[in-house]
């Protein structure tokens, strides 16, 4: 009994760990590619500005919040300017 419980442990943190990897890749890719001076669609910023915000809201290790922070930095950047753009 006690080892199921043990594989259950390991594979809800392993299921938990593979998504914050998916949200730390949604977050940091779009960023990635306006800072190479590429383009994002307005649908993938606005899925990558919820992605870096669920991942601040998370336990990252510092080089990884820096990371997060600059992304997200990055995305708002880009999404006021679309605005200002539009208005």
């Amino acid at each position: 009994m006690k080892r199921l419980a043990l594989v259950l442990l390991l594979s809800s943190l392993s299921i938990h760990g593979a998504a914050a990897v998916s949200d730390l890749s949604h977050c940091l890719d779009p960023a990635t590619k306006l800072d190479a001076g590429g383009d994002v669609s307005d649908k993938e910023l606005t899925a990558a500005r919820q992605a870096c915000a669920q991942l601040k809201q998370s336990r990252l290790d510092e080089s990884s919040r820096l990371r997060v922070d600059h992304a997200a930095s990055t995305i708002s950047d880009e999404q006021q300017h679309r605005q200002a753009k539009h208005h």
